[in-house]
């Protein structure tokens, strides 16, 4: 019995192994060892270096100055396209993080077998197809399903976002974006495996008096050929090209050469009833509001840019531009 502990002795010993344990050994506090520890997440490495990631805003800030006057130009609206970030995660957290259905669009890149994503807001699909559409550019607070005259019309937009795409690229390497599948689900958008690296370039695309949600997601095997060019060393010693500005204009007045625009002669207009438009017949005489004599008015692309007199040349109807008319109106498609 002599060997049993009191209730005060086993109390005084609890108190001692507690003290023992709140006092740290004098050879490890403040040891090196001990300030370098970090935490490391094994399910998301970063494969982008910050130089690399540095080097892809950069690229992708010369995106952002192409992309607002070309969208202000299409759209007849100021838009402004702003870069918001750049970031690396897994590619499950992206495509969790995305809101649908909205328009999902997967791009190839050329001579590189993988693909990437492009993504557009509800928000801002809605807005940008109000104004295509003949509206003022506001977005209906509904995401749905896209008609297939509504993915007709963004696939145009995107197929131009991809091409001003590839000319920010253009710093980096010659290479070009082509649009694959386009859709407002989801399904066809798992190009690569839920835990593979992927760089997300989130823009803010304000149209109007919306606002919206613009996102880039480039796999690390889509740009992994091209790692090395990202180096922010590379960037800094480009030798200034000074014919690159003429360069630059002389690709763009190229391209802008093979546009195709509608170019109509307007003989003249006038209004009538439904039920005189019912009983129109042959012989019948439509009074225009143009006048005998007087300058007709040409259309381009929906825009009225020129006065003129009509009159032939050989066997084929014709006219002289005589004045330029300022119209901010039309589609240049």
């Amino acid at each position: 019995m002599d060997n049993i502990l009191s209730q005060e002795e086993i109390d005084a010993l609890l108190s001692a192994f507690s003290k023992e344990e709140d006092a740290e050994p004098a050879h490890i506090k403040g040891s090196p060892e001990t300030r370098q520890i970090r935490l490391y997440d094994f399910k998301h490495p970063d494969k982008f270096s910050k130089d690399q990631l540095r080097v892809l805003e950069m690229i992708h800030e010369t995106f952002a100055r192409s992309l607002s006057p070309w969208m202000s130009s299409y759209f007849r609206i100021p838009v402004k396209v702003s870069l918001d970030s750049v970031s690396q995660l897994s590619f499950d957290e992206f495509f969790s993080s995305l809101e649908l259905p909205s328009v999902t669009a997967v791009f190839h890149m050329e001579s590189q077998g993988d693909r990437g994503i492009a993504w557009m807001s509800p928000d801002l699909a809605s807005a940008a197809l109000d104004r295509c559409l003949g509206g003022p550019g506001r977005s209906s607070g509904k995401a749905r399903e896209l008609t297939n005259i509504e993915e007709s019309v963004l696939r145009g937009i995107m197929v131009r976002i991809l091409d001003i795409l590839g000319m920010a690229w253009e710093q980096i390497t010659k290479i070009s974006f082509t649009l694959g599948n386009l859709a407002s689900g989801p399904q066809f958008a798992q190009i690569t495996s839920s835990t593979e690296t992927i760089g997300k370039i989130d823009m803010k695309v304000t149209l109007g008096d919306s606002s919206g949600s613009f996102q880039l997601c480039f796999p690390y095997p889509l740009l992994q050929p091209l790692i090395p060019r990202l180096a922010i060393e590379r960037w800094f010693r480009k030798e200034v090209d000074l014919d690159k500005g003429a360069e630059i204009s002389k690709a763009l007045k190229e391209r802008i050469a093979s546009v195709e625009v509608p170019v109509v002669l307007e003989i003249g207009r006038t209004t009538i009833s439904i039920s005189e438009f019912l009983d129109l017949g042959v012989g019948d005489v439509i009074k225009l509001d143009s006048r005998y004599g007087k300058d007709l008015i040409v259309r381009v692309g929906g825009a009225r840019k020129f006065q003129v007199r009509p009159g032939i040349v050989g066997r084929r109807l014709a006219f002289q531009v005589n004045h330029t008319v300022h119209d901010k109106g039309g589609v240049l498609g």
